[in-house]
């Protein structure tokens, strides 16, 4: 009898197959039955082939060569994958087995892992996919017994090689026509673009543009006390015949900008008397839906100021790890209407234990509500919204996973529970021909909020104005006490990873109104499983910095922004468009477009994109208009250029000659934008800006000043630490990983933040304990600790139990270095007991190295002398192209 071959995206995905079902015989790298043989990927084995290998030409980094538009997009293996695919392919084609099923992930980025895979190894077995929406043992045996045609997913395959291949294209293209126009001399990194991260930067820095060109405008309120005949209340002066005006943002109906006008305003009502009314109104607050990712990644910001990344790393752990939560990479907040018996199965297991037995039991005595919301086909696309698998956790949850289990768990509960009660209360004092408001919205029946445990008040209870009267109107009232606060306009807040995320989702767009929203839902910039990665990839380019929950631009994001705008590369940096693109992919998918199509309009956009950045020139971008004013040094009039405001050149002046003068638009990390210099050259000094940026980047305030024609920078501050993230703390399984590689005798356990050392953790503790009792211990503990996150990066317990077994781990990759650059390699166990690095070389002479990292000092002396001369030599390469001279006419980007 044949047998099928099943191949899964992880090797722990594979484990809970064989286990779920049953009858395995472990092999090297595959599991074995009668029917089945399963064995996994890692997620992506092979990559897309660069263009110095598509073409050794392409080596030269230079624009005559640009665009690059392969005939055939080529695959290789990516470094440390040459066992599996070993693997792979011996089992591919073995006689025996007949078919193979697709067990990855499912999703786009699954498919294209398995086809990926199969084209690669030229493999053309008919194929079956398995589509799993949680991990739980039952739904995986329930897969198996519905296993459905490869080729009805062809669709998500053509979608999924169509995503890949447009951004190597415009990705590669882009990416090294702006790094020849734009790179300084002095500056070795490339200026990265690409399909979806340079529309997502250009959302913030159009936030961080509008906020440095702010001008803080200083405005009153007139805050009140009166006297209602049972109790005082505040209230705040307001204009009741303001309209909104767009051109200003600034104004308000309580606004008052003449300080005469407000303080007129303030003595009419010193010691009056008048009326009040009011209003009073229920207001119904409907449970929220359930989760996709997105909104997931949303409410792990706003409560717990987790990075996007942080909470997919969460919920994929308590999915594929714990089996405790359905598949969390979902755009879908609706459910089956099929799943009704589910849930309430679910509801059941809950009410049985703690700690949500209350709620859960309250549903099933009261009965669910928000069904027709919540039980929706149509809100349904290839995965339902993220809910619990009714699995309770076989151990105990800690950290990241317990709170992200508990949101999860929660909102499940919530969404079925009664809307939660306001009461709204608008009272309107009138008083000497003047309007004061008061307003109040005090919770009256928590509803679901009781479930999530928000039923705080917002507002201080505003006591009746006539005893058991909602509405009153005519009552007297007094004034007691009357103040005019100053304050000063502030601009809009620096967009949140939270409220990023949702506009992306809208493509750029802020949507209030719900239709708006699922029709912008198909064109959103880039998918729920890929935003976190797209905005963490931001910050590895130096793109992007994180300021608290808030993502703020580097220089040399703004300054990309910037040139693309001015170019009017408008695909490349504009949200809606990249929008439009990704309904285009989702229309690859559906079969309404023919991925032959699509790429023909990725080619048409790369070409663009290349010929406007090869095309221009600086002197037409930053022309010689709109003076910002007087060179402090010369007097001649300053305009801007690409990095920095200096005056107008001396045609007459000789090499060397010119006036010296650069207002460079990069000071401390905070970007100089015209106001600022304009400021500087009017005042000699700005007010105290804040923004600016430590070495290791924390964030401080400062004033700037001209001093004889130099910059000058005066923090006003201490620098406060709002960068510092702490790792994340992970749930801890209890059993043993292994011996002690150090041969210690003990064995390796986990904890919520390190793989240790049972015995050296218990000495540790015991000397540290010796050590707070003032006696001094006499043993040292064993030195063996693996970090669970190194470099940015989860140790997942596969790979320590790897690490532990065998002294080292197989190549992996998306570690981040300290200068957020992304690197793939192996650990090993050092001497000391820590972990080090070993990096896959280039093969050299036919032979393939490896080179150890044991310490920072020795690392760079064995290695640094080849690397850096292959880098010389490639930047050599690069710069082959004749460099235009520097003439008065043609400016370069330091001009």
């Amino acid at each position: 009898m044949g047998k099928a071959l099943v191949i899964t995206e992880k090797p722990s995905v594979a484990r809970d197959i064989v286990a779920a079902l049953g009858g395995f015989q472990d092999h090297d790298g595959y599991w074995e039955r009668d029917d089945f043989v399963v064995t996994f990927s890692i997620g992506h084995l092979v990559e897309l082939l660069p263009p110095e290998e598509v073409d050794p030409v392409y080596k030269r980094w230079t624009l005559d060569l640009l665009p690059i538009l392969p005939e055939e997009f080529k695959l290789k293996p990516k470094p440390g994958t040459s066992e599996r695919m070993r693997t792979l392919k011996k089992l591919l084609r073995r006689k025996d087995v007949e078919e193979v099923i697709n067990a990855c992930d499912a999703g786009r980025e699954g498919e294209l892992i398995f086809r990926e895979i199969m084209q690669f190894l030229e493999s053309d077995k008919p194929v079956h996919r398995l589509w799993l929406q949680s991990m739980t043992h039952r739904a995986i045996r329930a897969g198996f017994d519905s296993l459905e045609p490869g080729e009805d997913y062809d669709g998500l395959g053509a979608a999924a090689r169509c995503r890949s291949q447009s951004d190597w294209l415009i990705g590669m293209n882009a990416t090294r026509a702006l790094t020849r126009r734009l790179q300084g001399r002095k500056e070795r990194t490339a200026w990265s673009a690409g399909r979806v991260q340079t529309p997502t930067l250009a959302i913030i820095v159009a936030r961080e543009l509008e906020i440095l060109a702010h001008v803080a405008r200083p405005y009153w309120r007139i805050a009140a006390q009166l006297r209602a005949p049972d109790h005082g209340y505040e209230a705040a002066w307001f204009d009741p015949d303001f309209r909104t005006s767009g051109d200003d943002s600034d104004l308000r109906d309580d606004r008052i900008f003449d300080e005469a006008r407000a303080r007129e305003i303030a003595a009419a009502l010193e010691g009056t008397s008048g009326t009040a009314r009011e209003t009073r109104k229920p207001s119904r607050e409907t449970a929220p839906p359930l989760f996709d990712l997105t909104s997931l990644q949303r409410e792990g910001n706003r409560r717990f100021s987790w990075s996007a990344r942080r909470t997919l790393n969460a919920a994929q752990r308590c999915y594929e790890g714990h089996k405790l939560l359905t598949y969390p990479r979902t755009d879908s907040r609706c459910l089956p209407n099929d799943y009704r018996e589910t849930v309430d199965e679910v509801i059941r297991t809950f009410a049985a234990a703690a700690p949500f037995g209350d709620e859960a039991r309250a549903l099933i005595e009261r009965g669910l509500e928000n069904t027709g919301r919540t039980f929706d086909d149509s809100g349904v696309s290839d995965h339902f919204a993220i809910i619990p698998t009714g699995k309770l956790p076989e151990v105990e949850l800690r950290g990241d996973d317990a709170r992200l289990f508990d949101l999860v768990v929660r909102r499940f509960l919530a969404s079925f529970y009664p809307p939660a009660i306001w009461n709204r209360v608008e009272r309107v004092s009138d008083v000497a021909g003047h309007s004061l408001r008061s307003r109040s919205r005090t919770l009256e029946e928590p509803g679901w909020r009781a479930v999530i445990g928000q039923t705080e008040q917002e507002d201080q209870a505003l006591p009746r104005l006539v005893p058991g009267r909602d509405e009153a109107e005519g009552v007297q009232v007094r004034m007691q006490s009357v103040e005019i606060p100053a304050e000063k306009t502030r601009p809009a807040p620096r967009i949140s990873e939270a409220r990023l995320l949702s506009l992306m989702e809208n493509a750029g767009r802020s949507v209030d109104d719900e239709d708006l929203a699922a029709v912008l839902h198909e064109k959103g910039i880039g998918t729920p499983a890929t935003r976190a990665d797209i905005i963490e990839n931001l910050i590895q380019k130096g793109y992007l910095v994180r300021v608290g929950k808030a993502l703020r631009p580097t220089v040399k994001g703004i300054r990309l922004v910037d040139v693309l705008e001015r170019i009017e590369a408008d695909r490349l940096a504009s949200p809606e468009l990249t929008g439009e693109l990704e309904f285009q992919l989702r229309e690859v998918e559906r079969g309404d477009r023919t991925s032959e199509q699509f790429m023909k309009d990725m080619v048409e956009y790369t070409t663009q994109v290349v010929d406007r950045t090869k095309g221009f020139d600086y002197e037409d971008v930053y022309p010689d208009r709109d003076p910002l004013g007087k060179c402090p040094l010369c007097e001649r009039p300053v305009y801007e250029r690409a990095w920095f405001y200096r005056c107008l050149e001396n045609p007459e002046a000789g090499d060397g000659e010119d006036c010296t003068f650069r207002l460079w638009k990069d000071r401390a990390g905070r970007y100089v934008d015209r106001r600022t210099a304009r400021t500087l050259l009017e005042k000699k000094e700005t007010e105290v800006l804040d923004g600016f940026m430590t070495r290791d980047g924390r964030i401080y305030p400062g004033a700037l000043r001209l001093e004889e024609g130099k910059l000058v920078l005066e923090p006003a501050g201490r620098a406060d630490g709002e960068r510092a993230v702490q790792d994340p703390e992970y749930a801890v399984d209890e059993r043993p990983l292994g011996a002690c590689p150090t041969a210690c005798g003990s064995e390796v356990i986990e904890t919520p933040t390190q793989y240790r050392c049972k015995a050296g953790l218990e000495l540790a503790e015991r000397n540290e304990a010796l050590k707070k009792e003032g006696e001094r211990p006499t043993e040292k503990p064993c030195p063996f600790v693996l970090p669970r996150t190194v470099c940015k990066r989860e140790i997942t317990r596969d790979e320590a139990e790897g690490y532990v077994t065998s002294s080292r781990t197989e190549m992996l990759s998306d570690f981040i270095s300290r200068f957020g650059r992304p690197f793939s390699a192996r650990l090993f166990v050092k001497e000391n007991g820590r972990h080090g690095f070993e990096f896959a070389q280039r093969k050299a002479g036919g032979r393939k190295t490896t080179r150890k990292k044991t310490t920072r000092k020795k690392t760079g002396a064995k290695t640094s002398g080849k690397k850096t001369t292959r880098k010389k030599t490639a930047a050599k390469g690069a710069r082959k192209t004749p460099r235009r001279k520097a003439v008065r006419k043609k400016r370069s980007p330091g001009d």
